[in-house]
């Protein structure tokens, strides 16, 4: 394939269900909150991988779950139980995605193109005692059983969708995969592999007609020229900072050129510094949060635990709540793809990227309506579209523009709910890989 240069628009194509402009709560005349109204201060976006909505909650009590799955043949399975550490990874590319969707049939996941299919880990469901605090959460606070990943997939696409509503019509994480040298921008010989236009890619895309989508595969630079949102917010004098490894592939910020080659590097932190920040007051007026791999809840081969990356996210969030900040805060918990685990709810077509399965979103804050389950539509453009609503700032893509904001999730009329500073469970001291003691 051809290289080119990196970027690329990603403006409106064919057509657009999403379900209309971005939400609002209150002063439907304005269609804006007035700012007097919103105690929220400080956003803190965490993101994590590679789970469907009906892998952990397909149980949740007032939730659009499932506790079956359909084959391709048509005939319905039980989820089984997930277990706490996955086998193998299961294939997750753009094109993977596509076929689990299969058009909306919902029904590719066992398809012999998503290796790893084999052995029925896509059918695998939680319970609420293997993920305790994330169902916590879930009933103390908010949870939306319509959020959709951005595009059919992988990682690193969807990652550029949370901070800049586009990917440059990247469809690929970076090429080679692991190389043990500097990453994306850094690095001249690494590429990504861009989708060229086509009037049909749509309809190509509901047939899952794979081999005519993949002849529209360009290699280009792994550097991206695209505008993410953090400009945006210096200009209005808002703080921000990106907390994640510089070189875990899953971070989108040393891909895009205006973060890697200009000084807004310096606020790409490590991860580990997040507790200190939140404990002390010192977080900015918008964080990412991207946890160490080892955390990050990746179904693979490598040990990753279930249980050991929920508590990793129990003492961010508890170092939140017991911050002097938290009255001012709302937190997002997102998952970044559907990797290869099942969902049945249907995403809506906005575009030729997707959107793509649904992932799972918790919203905790003292301003979430408690116990409160959100049947409305969003995707990872919808925290960029409730950034500009807080601080009025433009859209940065048709994304944005017509992504709902997440206000709907919110009752700043209420009595601002207490913390719920959760307990760690118990993890094996010594264990390599790390696990509990389940």
């Amino acid at each position: 394939m051809p290289r080119t240069t990196a970027g690329g628009s990603d403006e409106p194509a064919a057509q657009d269900t999403s379900g209309g402009p971005r939400g609002s709560s209150a002063d439907e005349s304005s269609g804006r909150v007035p700012k007097t109204r919103v105690p929220i201060k400080k956003v803190v976006f965490i993101v994590k991988e590679n789970r469907t909505f009906d892998n952990l909650f397909g149980r949740f009590p007032g939730a659009n779950g499932a506790t079956q799955g359909e084959l391709s043949s048509g005939e319905r399975i039980p989820l089984a139980r997930a277990p706490d550490v996955y086998p193998h990874d299961i294939y997750h590319s753009f094109l993977a995605g596509i076929v689990a969707v299969n058009g909306g049939r919902m029904n590719g996941f066992d398809s012999p193109y998503i290796s790893g299919s084999e052995d029925g880990s896509p059918f695998t469901q939680y319970r609420r005692s293997d993920i305790p605090a994330y169902w916590s959460y879930a009933k103390n606070f908010a949870l939306a059983d319509r959020m959709f990943s951005s595009m059919y997939g992988p990682s690193l696409p969807e990652h550029a969708f949370a901070v800049a509503a586009t990917a440059g019509r990247v469809v690929s994480n970076k090429l080679p995969l692991h190389d043990g040298r500097a990453m994306h921008c850094e690095d001249a010989s690494e590429y990504f592999y861009r989708l060229r236009r086509h009037p049909s890619l749509i309809e190509w895309e509901k047939q899952a007609e794979i081999d005519k989508i993949e002849a529209l595969y360009e290699s280009i630079t792994a550097c991206l020229d695209i505008k993410t949102i953090f400009s945006a917010l210096e200009e209005k004098g808002v703080s921000w900072r990106y907390y994640g490894r510089r070189d875990d592939f899953h971070n989108p910020m040393g891909a895009i050129d205006e973060i890697r080659n200009t000084d807004r590097w310096d606020n790409v932190i490590p991860p580990e510094r997040f507790i200190t920040d939140a404990r002390s007051g010192d977080l900015p007026g918008v964080s990412y949060l991207l946890p160490p791999e080892v955390y990050n809840e990746h179904p693979q081969s490598d040990g990753r635990s279930m249980c050991v990356g929920e508590n990793w996210t129990v003492r961010q969030v508890n170092a939140v709540m017991q911050g002097p900040d938290w009255k001012h805060t709302a937190i997002f918990i997102t998952w970044d793809d559907f990797g290869g685990l099942y969902d049945h709810v249907r995403p809506p077509v906005v575009d030729e990227f997707g959107l793509g399965p649904r992932v799972p979103l918790l919203v905790i804050s003292p301003w979430a309506k408690p116990g409160h389950v959100s049947h409305t539509t969003y995707e990872f453009s919808s925290f960029l579209a409730l950034i500009e609503r807080l601080h009025d700032i433009p859209p940065l893509t048709h994304r944005d523009r017509r992504a709902h904001d997440l206000f709907d999730v919110f009752d700043f009329d209420q009595e601002p709910l207490d913390p719920v500073v959760l307990p760690e469970r118990p993890q094996v001291e010594g264990a390599t890989p790390q696990r509990c003691r389940l």
